[in-house]
């Protein structure tokens, strides 16, 4: 339905009961006299219509002026209704209109008129700066109008002026569902609406939706700007945003005991930055904080504040959310005021390690709150920067290598002097400064620190793509925290899927050492075992070339096979039962490292020793946190209400499912001819295919017409070829006197072949088209039987 513009109506959210519905769907002469309803006067001007209103109870079209100033009702509620219904039968629409006050101040007189009397005020029609085009003129002037006055001897309201005179045309009744007093939405759909709404769903899709439910998009009692409408009421009913968002936590912090946020505000008492972290993000950091990375997002609010996710590595090597903020900038002083709130929120746990994308600010906060953890550089954007400073793919290619490469020190000091003499960049000043953070890029210096992995930030970049799909750039601070919220109950809910996927089932063993593949299945996750595996399967390329006793334990030399100048030495002690390489993979990524796992087959371990498993990878990974969620009912009456709701109309499912099983409990009042008109009561069969364009063979079907039989090229009869025609036995491709006789003349022509002789060109051409047609025909049936044997 397409909005009509009508002139504002003022109402708001004071509800009323159903009017009882009267049989056949038709209220009777003693309803409309004597309708009950509960109500109260003072709150009637600021009543809205409800869903029984929207139904409209239908009013006999006899109804007489006479008969309606005869009428009563109980409250102002049933007359509105009264009228309402009323108004939808004859085809216009009301509003409320004055009210009169006796000296008490009670309200004595209430007047009902069409929503087209008055005229629009002239300061609207001469407006000069309108940045819109006016909306249409609807006000007409002339009154009609129902009123109703008090009477104190009983208590009702009866109608002491009826005026049903129109000086506008009266709309059909396919046009009054657009009107504004017949438009609105009940609590139910309400609910339902913004139920669609929290899981990302458009407001066009939801509208779709309710068309789908009732049947038809006519039938929809409202319009899509209905419903952007209340979602703007909704938003005015918050207040300011910023208030609106601390309610938020305060609500939530009943159910999460340990719910953290934190703000500060600038000049002008507005707020400048934020950061908030919920209890199950607190659990995740205190299991897996090891490792942070962090990057800033952009256009995600009306604001456009920066984002700043600050998230992690849990044990199914998937991305966990441990905080967010929202900044006014990104100085070093709100890189800072984060990170201190941050380690305030962890409880003074700082992570060992730290990704970013090189931004000079977070680098100095980094330095700043986080001294003795690790900064390393995102290997992405060191190569972006590359190719943007030195724009020589050459050089893009050997520092690729130079900062990937898992060498020793002494290596990449030897690879970087020939990288840059080869590219004459060494007094390139951006190369010259990378190589001076070294410490923080190239893998030769990093090896042995934990980064779980992680060389480049693009975890937070898909972090940020995904958050694009449940964030859109108009959304305050509340709907952007608790949409965010919903990413992350994403992310935690396949968090859960993959901790069911680890504890059920065993995979099936692949690798010659059982015992150690079987030991890794029963301590790590999923998705960490089968990257072990890998590691298992490729233990059969190596073997121990020497052992050496030393004063710690024992010193074993690991070869690659037939390659000599590849080796690696394990130190195992076997006091305290530690395994130590050279390779430092184990201490880089948590995970043992191909030459420990030889070391293991060679002294006949059949298991992984705890030293060699890292807790962070394990399905126990989170079995220490002990902490128990009290949940408690949260948030204001309204929206409490529209929650139950909600929860109802869901049940009330199951009701539905139950009264449409059988015919005798589900009625349908228009009786649809489902029955076939074919004969034999079979039904109607499907069309038969045709071609997608052209008019084809006379629009008749291949699959009608069978399979196509070959006929004689010579005398056109079925059954046989022009090599065994017994007519045209004489005549073989190439003789001039050879021709086709045409399919219906065979007779006559055997009859009187002197009718049928043609000129001696005629007989040339004619050969020489039926020998083009059997060497085509001999071609084809070549192709097809060279095919055959191919295959």
């Amino acid at each position: 339905m397409n909005n009509i513009n009508q002139e504002a109506i003022s109402t708001s959210a004071n509800h009323e009961s159903a009017v009882p519905e009267p049989e056949d769907g038709v209220l009777n002469e003693e309803t409309l006299f004597d309708m009950s309803m509960l109500g109260d006067e003072e709150g009637f001007l600021n009543m809205t219509q409800t869903e029984a209103e929207s139904e409209s109870a239908q009013v006999p079209s006899h109804v007489s002026v006479e008969d309606v100033l005869k009428m009563e009702f109980f409250t102002p509620g049933e007359a509105r209704k009264f009228y309402t219904s009323y108004s939808r039968l004859k085809g216009f629409a009301i509003r409320n209109s004055k009210t009169v006050k006796n000296a008490k101040g009670d309200i004595v007189r209430y007047n009902f008129v069409c929503n087209r009397e008055g005229f629009r005020q002239k300061k609207w029609l001469d407006k000069l700066d309108r940045k819109r085009e006016p909306k249409p003129i609807t006000r007409c002037g002339y009154v009609a109008e129902m009123r109703i006055k008090k009477n104190h001897g009983n208590g009702k309201w009866y109608v002491s002026q009826f005026v049903d005179d129109h000086n506008h045309t009266l709309l059909p009744e396919r046009f009054v569902g657009y009107l504004p007093s017949h438009r609105n939405m009940s609590d139910a759909e309400i609910a339902q609406m913004n139920s669609m709404r929290q899981v990302g769903i458009s407001i066009p899709k939801i509208y779709q939706s309710f068309a789908m439910q009732v049947g038809g998009f006519n039938l929809v009692r409202f319009t899509k700007q209905d419903m952007h409408n209340e979602v703007r009421k909704q938003r005015a009913l918050q207040s300011r945003d910023v208030n609106a968002t601390l309610r938020f936590f305060e609500h939530a912090a009943r159910n999460d005991e340990r719910l953290f946020w934190k703000y500060q505000v600038a000049a002008g008492c507005r707020m400048c930055d934020i950061i908030w972290s919920d209890g199950r993000s607190q659990e995740d950091y205190e299991a897996f904080g090891d490792v942070l990375a962090f990057d800033a997002t952009y256009g995600r609010n009306k604001y456009n504040l920066p984002v700043i996710v600050l998230s992690g590595v849990n044990h199914h090597n998937q991305t966990c959310v441990f905080a967010a903020a929202m900044v006014s900038c990104e100085s070093q002083d709100s890189y800072k005021w984060v990170l201190r709130r941050f380690l305030e929120c962890m409880r003074g746990k700082a992570p060992k390690a730290v990704i970013t994308d090189g931004d000079p600010s977070m680098k100095l906060a980094i330095m700043h709150v986080f001294p003795d953890a690790h900064h390393r550089l995102c290997a992405w954007h060191l190569l972006r920067n590359a190719t943007a400073h030195v724009s020589q793919p050459r050089f893009t290619q050997l520092f690729k290598q130079c900062m990937l490469a898992d060498i020793e020190v002494h290596e990449f000091e030897r690879q970087w002097e020939a990288m840059v003499g080869e590219c004459g960049v060494r007094e390139v000043e951006w190369v010259m400064d990378l190589y001076s953070k070294k410490l923080s890029w190239a893998t030769a210096y990093i090896r042995g620190r934990f980064f779980a992995g992680l060389r480049t930030t693009s975890r937070c970049e898909s972090l940020h793509a995904k958050l694009g799909g449940f964030v859109e750039s108009r959304y305050g601070i509340l709907d952007f925290i608790t949409n965010f919220q919903r990413c992350v109950d994403f992310l935690r809910d396949k968090e859960e899927e993959l901790d069911f996927r680890s504890f059920y089932g065993t995979p099936v063993l692949h690798t010659h050492f059982q015992e150690i593949e079987r030991s890794a299945v029963t301590l790590y996750t999923r998705e960490v075992f089968y990257r072990f595996r890998e590691t298992l399967k490729r233990a059969v390329r190596f073997n121990i070339v020497d052992r050496e006793d030393c004063e710690n334990g024992c010193c074993y030399v690991i070869q690659k096979y037939r390659r000599p100048e590849s080796t690696w030495q394990v130190l195992h002690q076997p006091q305290n039962g530690t395994f130590e390489c050279n390779c430092r993979r184990m201490e880089s990524y948590g995970i043992p490292c191909v030459h420990i796992i030889v070391v293991l087959v060679g002294i006949d371990i059949g298991y992984l020793p705890e030293t060699l498993v890292l807790k962070r990878w394990c399905r126990n990974a989170k079995n220490n946190v002990t902490f128990v969620r009290q949940v408690t009912e949260t948030g204001d009456a309204a929206s409490r209400y529209r929650s139950r709701l909600g929860a109802f109309v869901d049940q009330c499912k199951h009701l539905a499912k139950v009264a449409c099983l059988r015919e005798e409990d589900y009625k349908i009042t228009e009786d649809v001819n489902t029955q076939p008109n074919g004969e034999g009561g079979g039904g109607i069969n499907d069309p038969v295919c045709v071609r997608t364009k052209g008019t084809g063979r006379g629009n008749v079907s291949q699959q009608t017409k069978g399979p196509k039989k070959r006929k004689c090229s010579a005398c056109g009869k079925l059954g046989h070829r022009r090599t065994r025609c017994p007519i045209g036995a004489d005549l073989r491709p190439g003789c001039r006197g050879s021709q086709r006789v045409p399919k219906g003349r065979q007779a006559e022509a055997q009859a009187t072949p002197s009718q049928t002789t043609r000129p001696d060109h005629l007989n040339c051409f004619a050969s020489e088209v039926a020998t083009g047609q059997w060497l085509l025909s001999s071609v084809y049936h070549f192709a097809v039987i060279k095919k055959f044997i191919i295959f």
